[in-house]
């Protein structure tokens, strides 16, 4: 299989708090790769790093062709163009109506006529069950359509890769499958590497070929949902568990301690 994105000893500290101190995996081409782990392991910042929003202190990333750390600003654009980011909250811009958010990218930088871009806007927003939207303004929409017109941009850039921060948080259970399904969607009928980070046990095992457990500054496992279920590691079964005594309590208590 095709490596879609590289991670090598990743390291990333925020004055003294060390957030990353070593991460490696890699995603595959076509794969959904699930990273989990407990609150404040740092994996919105990891997946900010693979977005280059954020720089590393060590490591290497690599995307598709792009060494991603070392991006010229030549490069910048294509890899814009290779890998997206969807933000937990949507991102849309609120002064704009749905299609023009959805379009935004092809107008503002790829200079595509607003005629076009609306066409093109449509077409994926009908894809994502959002047929007669296009005119109405973020707030006019709900948490959960709020979050497919996100995706639907990403879909306006036709990336090779999409990254989502924690996309069902604040959905309910039905939302929560709704949007799973959709994510599976990306993979089967438009060929997209997906890497979510989620806190969602019962979705991720939905959803993954494959899931990174991130723990103290590394990534302790990477397996199957069904490895993962089964995993010895005392780390992966109480988080996945949701047991109240492990080494992740005590992780914690020695912190604030």
């Amino acid at each position: 299989m095709r490596e879609a994105i590289i991670v090598e000893n990743l390291k990333k500290r925020f004055g003294n708090k060390v957030v990353h101190n070593g991460v490696s995996f890699t995603v595959y081409d076509g794969e959904i790769f699930v990273i989990m782990g407990p609150s404040g392991t740092g994996k919105s910042v990891l997946l900010k790093q693979i977005a280059r929003l954020i720089i590393p202190d060590e490591g290497r990333i690599k995307v598709y062709d792009f060494d991603v750390i070392n991006l010229k600003e030549e490069e910048l654009e294509r890899f814009r163009e290779t890998l997206t980011y969807v933000f937990q909250s949507g991102a849309l811009f609120d002064s704009y109506p749905v299609w023009y958010n959805v379009a935004f990218y092809l107008i503002e930088k790829k200079g595509v006529k607003e005629r076009v871009a609306r066409e093109k806007a449509s077409y994926y927003l009908s894809l994502l069950g959002l047929s007669g939207t296009e005119d109405l303004f973020p707030s006019e929409l709900s948490g959960g359509m709020r979050k497919r017109v996100a995706v639907a941009r990403a879909l306006c850039m036709n990336p090779k890769c999409i990254l989502f921060d924690e996309p069902t948080s604040g959905l309910d259970p039905v939302m929560t499958a709704i949007f799973d399904r959709l994510i599976l969607r990306l993979r089967s009928e438009f060929n997209k590497t997906c890497v979510v980070v989620s806190h969602d046990v019962t979705s991720a095992f939905r959803i993954a070929d494959r899931i990174a457990i991130l723990f103290n500054g590394r990534v302790v496992e990477v397996g199957t949902p069904e490895e993962i279920r089964n995993s010895k590691n005392p780390v992966v079964k109480q988080f996945i568990n949701g047991e109240p005594e492990g080494p992740i309590t005590e992780a914690l208590e020695r912190e604030d301690g």
